[in-house]
Order: structure tokens, then C-alpha cells, then sequence
């Protein structure tokens, strides 16, 4: 019994006929017909009942479909599995991430790695950048992407892109009436900044408040500054929908900001699956910042 007989019987069965089976697959009827004969010989048993141009599966032909659909789909697998290792195709990815892009990029980067690496197992783990390089060190994960100040980068961190940052408030905030807020200003109101761990403690980044809210995710700063709890410093790409939707206003100011840049730490070597995610992150950075 081979592979190819097995997906001429479930080619037949589907179509109805070796006529509208050789017409959707390009094989020549008789060619079709000769290999499922084969495969009946192997097998000793009769998998189609023929009368005339009429094509019925029978008992035993019916029980055993279901197993022929395995049978090729681990055949599949293992083909693929081969090919993969020969391409240096990674078995497993483990990433880390903050959420400074958009859930929506990464959700669609996810997808078509799959889609193109399926036999590839990969684990995402979201948590602040500030503890991307201790997770790589000690090889929990192979690459880890995340937004970093200049001054805190790690040595070890690798530059992908700038990103912008934005000093925003929701709409209905006492700073989004301001021509233009100073740091007197940002003072006397709540900051929602990112908190981290360091140590055996908790760090908070803010930069113009002793008043402010911790949180430990970008996205979940930003909708605690659309409802109204404070403002915040955020990547402009994570709360360029909010700004064009009027959810947030982004504050006019001349302060001094510090530059920010979307940065990987890496482990030992990258493989395939993670230099195509590398190159996906680098091309959206490209196309917003």
C-alpha cells in the first residue's frame, strides 16, 4: 500500500467517479482506475462496488476512509517534518514580547508564520522589555522584542527601529484643553506610566508625576488613559487608531522626551521561523513609527 493509492481511492470517493476524479486531478482515468486496483489487490478486498458508470463504496470501503484520511495527513507530516529539518526550520520558537505594536499586527504575524511553519511549535510570553533580557539569558526564550529607552537598553539588545512617542489624554481630560501643557502641568494630574520588575520589587516609569498608576502592559496604560484615569506616554503606533478615532488627544508640548527605539535581544543563533518574524516586525516598523 502506498500514499499515492491511498489518495487515488480518496479521490474517487470524493468525486463521485474516475471520470470527474481524473478531470479534477489531471491523471488519466485509466491510470487512476489501475492504481486503485493495486490498491485493492494489497489490501485483498473489493472498495468500490462498479456497475456500468455507477461507483458505490462498499462496507469495507466506508470503514476504512476515515484511516485513509490519517494516513495521509501523517504522511504529510512527516514529508514536512523532513523538509523542515533540512531547511534548518526551527521545531520550536519560544518569543517574548511587550505590547507596544498593535495586538491586531501580532495576531496577523502569528497566523502567517503558522501558516507558513505549521509543524513549528511557538509560544508567545507578553511582559515588560525591561525583563526581556533576563528570560533570553537564561534561555526561556529564543528572541525577545520589546520598546527601550536608549539609556536603557541592554549591550545586548539590537536596534530595529525609532519609535515615536506621544503625551496622550483622553478627549474629555482638563490637559487636552491646553494649547500647549508644560511640566507643571502633566505634575498635577495622574500619570499611567509602565510598571516592572527589578529585583524582589516593583518600578514604575514615570517621568513627570509622583502621582500615577502603574500597569504592566502598554495596551492596558492606553485604555486607562481613553477612560479618563490619567494621561500617559505612549508609542504613537500602539494609539494611532485612538488618536484618529478621538478617543485620545495626542498633547501639544516642548518638552524633552527621551528617544525610544523597538529593539530585539537575541539567544545563541536564530533560526528560520524567527528571522521571518524579524523581518515582519522590521517591515511594520518601517511602514509606522
Amino acid at each position: 500500500m502506498r500514499a499515492e493509492q491511498v489518495q487515488a481511492f480518496i479521490d474517487v470517493t470524493e468525486h463521485g467517479s474516475f471520470a470527474a476524479a481524473a478531470r479534477h486531478t489531471g491523471i488519466k482515468r485509466s491510470t487512476l482506475s489501475a492504481t486503485v486496483n493495486a490498491l485493492e489487490d494489497s489490501l485483498g478486498v473489493v472498495l468500490f462496488e462498479r456497475s456500468g458508470n455507477s461507483l458505490q463504496l462498499t462496507a469495507v470501503g466506508e470503514s476504512v476512509l476515515p484511516d485513509c484520511y490519517r494516513l495521509l495527513t501523517s504522511a504529510s507530516r512527516i514529508k514536512k517534518h523532513c523538509q523542515q529539518h533540512l531547511q534548518g526550520v526551527e521545531s520550536q520558537l519560544c518569543i517574548a514580547r511587550d505590547d507596544a505594536l498593535p495586538e491586531a499586527f501580532w495576531r496577523q504575524v502569528m497566523h502567517d508564520l503558522k501558516q507558513r511553519y505549521p509543524l513549528t511549535a511557538i509560544s508567545v510570553y507578553l511582559l515588560p522589555p525591561q525583563e526581556h533580557p533576563q528570560f533570553v539569558l537564561r534561555q526561556t526564550v529564543d528572541i525577545a522584542f520589546g520598546l527601550y529607552t536608549a539609556e536603557g537598553a541592554d549591550v545586548n539588545a539590537s536596534n530595529l527601529a525609532p519609535v515615536s512617542m506621544c503625551l496622550v489624554a483622553a478627549t474629555s481630560h482638563p490637559l487636552s484643553r491646553l494649547p500647549s501643557v508644560t511640566r507643571d502641568d502633566l505634575a498635577q494630574y495622574t500619570q499611567v506610566c509602565l510598571t516592572y520588575e527589578q529585583g524582589d520589587k516593583l518600578v514604575s516609569d514615570a517621568l513627570f508625576s509622583t502621582n500615577y498608576l502603574g500597569l504592566t502592559m502598554f495596551e492596558v496604560i492606553r485604555d486607562a488613559a481613553i477612560n479618563g484615569t490619567g494621561w500617559a506616554l505612549l508609542p504613537y503606533p500602539l494609539v494611532k487608531e485612538a488618536i484618529e478615532s478621538h478617543q485620545l488627544c495626542a498633547l501639544n508640548h516642548d518638552l524633552a522626551l527621551d528617544s525610544h527605539y523597538y529593539r530585539y535581544v537575541e539567544g545563541e543563533s536564530l533560526g528560520v521561523v524567527a528571522t521571518a518574524l524579524l523581518t515582519k516586525v522590521s517591515r511594520f516598523l518601517g511602514t509606522t513609527r
